[in-house]
């Protein structure tokens, strides 16, 4: 089953012009979904009872699982149950200006970075659009507020996950969709040259931090 949360915006137009439908309806299930935090198919009223039957057949809209959560004044550090079990971290820093999230990009790390607990895990697989965009979403939903802003530097190199990072920016920045703005978005990479180029060539106003260290 195709999982709702990989689906950018233009994919999902995409998806409905091939079943036949008006491409505005992927704008209605997105704002169903980023804006009016509806996850049932059944429950968006401006859709017919055959198009969320047929929804409900091919895309699932099952959210993370909460394993533990550890609070602090300034901070909540969530682990999170992944479809397949695997575990992955994320982290909410309180700010005066609003709150941000540390997101992971993988489950494990290859890169190895001496300073890094990643590195102790080898990669063992990469996180899809969905998995990064339901840590934003489960905490959203935790703490009953908005997330303002997005660092991609949890566990992984988001650079080695490339495609996938690049489909969840995209998500979480649409104003249709999480609507987090692209100055308020920043991946942290450990420093791969071919793909700190590739990115320079995206059409994206997001912030680049590079880890430099021995």
């Amino acid at each position: 089953m195709k999982n709702i949360f990989d689906y950018k915006l233009e994919d999902l137009e995409e998806y409905f012009v091939s079943i036949g439908e008006k491409k505005f309806k992927a704008r209605q299930i997105y704002e169903w979904i980023y804006k009016k935090h509806i996850y049932d198919f059944y429950e968006m009223s401006n859709i017919s009872k055959v198009l969320s039957e047929k929804l409900n057949n091919e895309f699932s809209t099952e959210l993370l699982k909460i394993r533990t959560k550890q609070t602090s004044k300034l901070t909540n550090k969530y682990l999170f149950e992944l479809d397949d079990g695997n575990l992955i971290e994320a982290v909410l820093m309180k700010h005066d200006y609003g709150n941000s999230v540390c997101v992971s990009s993988q489950v494990g790390c290859n890169v190895g970075c001496s300073f890094c607990e990643s590195g102790r895990l080898k990669k063992v697989r990469d996180l899809t659009a969905a998995d990064m965009v339901r840590q934003i979403i489960m905490i959203q939903e935790d703490i009953g507020t908005r997330i303002d802003s997005v660092v991609v530097m949890g566990r992984g190199e988001p650079f080695d996950n490339y495609n996938n990072v690049m489909d969840f920016v995209r998500i979480i920045n649409s104003p249709y969709g999480i609507e987090i703005g692209a100055r308020h978005i920043t991946i942290s990479t450990s420093g791969l040259v071919p793909m700190i180029d590739k990115y320079g060539d995206e059409d994206l106003q997001t912030n680049l931090a590079i880890s430099l260290h021995d």
